[in-house]
């Protein structure tokens, strides 16, 4: 998709929530930012910034690709909403 501008910001509550209605477990960059108005760059920052916060869980797999998972903590800022 890619980015589009500030007219399509996306809250962290709303990402949280694409990440726990992921069919999997886990999730990639790159299958968030088919769902989302978001880069695959773009939605790497953002997974960074939720691993700091303690939201998302991550882990290598393979040689490049990267999974993520919510945490107790995440699964409770998406309750706050």
């Amino acid at each position: 998709m890619g980015d589009r501008g500030p007219d399509q910001r996306v809250s962290d509550d709303d990402i949280l929530k694409e990440i726990a209605l992921c069919p999997d477990p886990i999730v990639t960059a790159s299958e968030l930012a088919e769902k989302l108005p978001y880069s695959r760059q773009r939605v790497n920052q953002i997974l960074d910034e939720f691993v700091e916060n303690g939201w998302v869980d991550e882990r290598e797999v393979g040689a490049r690709a990267i999974v993520y998972w919510l945490t107790p903590e995440g699964q409770q800022e998406i309750a706050k909403s």
